[in-house]
């Protein structure tokens, strides 16, 4: 026989664990895992013999295979190390096996078939994730027929693993597995690629993953999940964290998802926000859908035409404005009427002592907050622009709609009309 230092778990599951003697002390029934190393590391064996069940730690576990793929399970101290197990613990095969998992590398959601476990540093550690068939059909003890049956078609069935490092795990049936260190690995995802995985999961390992994010990220992905996902995630929310996570979003994302909440619950939400956020809500949902002031955005840089590019350059750099608001710089009088515009690209390529009104663009294209999305839309694509001011009935500057949001909320009512 040989001693072996990585295999399949489902080739040991339910096999007789032998003694330094070789005696017949049980069968293997699962195995407690320690989740708080960079590794889960086997740390238990919880063996059953007849209908009781006793747990004898892995420090002294072999696992030998002979040339038959026959595998034998041996503890080879006389020293067995017992305890009895906690709430706490973490099963493989009661909280881990047929769960599901975020596979980080491949960006989607898998299910747990198999693990293989690997000997490392003395210790026997989980080292990767099985998600395909071949993985399943080895659990049921079905492996091989199958593999004989595939290879008459010339098709081989193979295994398809998953690295832990790419592994980012979610929830168990008894909560003792939650996300493991979650922001080294979902939290470096595209905000779109978390919000795809979150939509595909079942609704309470949803609620696990995305409450696990920070408040900027979990911001950035609720803008990219669908409407009813938001609203599913809100209501499993405590008012606190969901004003703390709006905090960080745009307003007229807010107005968006609270137009679809019920009004008591928006109230709630609006009152942990601060005076000057809730008034900016408040007035974009006072607009009819399909205006531009229902999209508009509240972010965006005005200064007055006497200043210098130095003076929006310093400001930039103190107060780093996101990517959006920086595509344009809109000029205003001391009355707050639009009078001119200039792209970032002018600025920066602008000699520092330069004067706004000298750069400037006059007579910009500008919409009104009672324009409809669609002639958003038709002047951005006829212009070129990524995003256009907009203006009230009495001519003051309100806001600014991007080309992404106008298609977006347009696409989103074609839908809806459909």
């Amino acid at each position: 026989m040989e001693k072996i230092t990585n295999f399949f778990f489902s080739k040991i599951l339910h096999k007789e664990i032998h003694n330094i003697s070789g005696q017949v002390i049980g069968k293997l029934n699962d195995l407690i895992l320690d989740f708080s190393q960079e590794k889960p590391t086997a740390a238990y064996l919880q063996i059953r013999n007849w209908r009781k069940s006793f747990y004898i730690s892995t420090e002294a576990l072999d696992i030998f295979k002979d040339e038959n793929e026959k595998y034998y399970i041996k503890i080879s101290s006389n020293n067995l190390v017992t305890r009895l197990p906690n709430e706490e613990d973490i099963f493989l095969v009661r909280d881990f096996l047929d769960k599901q998992i975020v596979d980080i590398n491949g960006k989607k959601v898998e299910r747990v078939n198999d693990v293989r476990l690997g000997y490392i540093n003395s210790k026997w550690k989980l080292v990767a994730v099985d998600i395909g068939t071949r993985g399943l059909l080895r659990r049921l003890g079905i492996e091989y027929p199958f593999i004989v049956l595939t290879e008459t078609f010339k098709y081989r069935l193979r295994n398809k693993l998953i690295i832990w490092d790419d592994v980012q795990t979610l929830s168990t049936g008894v909560n003792n597995l939650q996300l493991q260190m979650p922001a080294n690995k979902i939290e470096t995802l595209h905000a779109a690629e978390i919000a795809d995985i979150i939509e595909d999961l079942d609704s309470k390992s949803r609620d696990i993953l995305f409450q696990s994010l920070n408040n900027q990220k979990a911001a950035e992905v609720l803008e990219e999940i669908e409407t009813d996902v938001q609203l599913n995630l809100l209501k499993s929310m405590s008012d606190e964290k969901a004003s703390d996570i709006f905090e960080a979003m745009p307003s007229d994302e807010i107005a968006d998802i609270l137009e679809e909440m019920d009004e008591d619950r928006v109230e709630k939400l609006l009152t942990h926000m601060d005076e000057e956020s809730q008034d900016e809500i408040r007035e974009l949902m006072e607009y009819d859908e399909e205006t531009v002031g229902s999209i508009m955005s509240k972010d965006f840089l005005t200064f007055l035409p006497d200043a210098t590019v130095s003076d929006v350059i310093l400001w930039i750099q103190a107060n780093s404005p996101s990517e959006e608001e920086s595509y344009y710089i809109y000029i205003t009088n001391d009355k707050n009427n639009l009078i001119g515009v200039i792209s970032l690209f002018s600025l920066i390529t602008s000699d520092r002592n330069t004067k706004l009104y000298n750069i400037m663009a006059t007579r910009p294209q500008s919409l009104k907050d009672t324009d409809e999305i669609d002639d958003a839309i038709s002047i951005m694509h006829k212009y070129n622009l990524v995003c256009i001011p907009v203006s009230d009935e009495d001519n003051n500057l309100v806001g600014v709609v991007s080309l992404n949001d106008s298609i977006h909320e347009y696409s989103q009512l074609r839908r809806v009309v459909l």
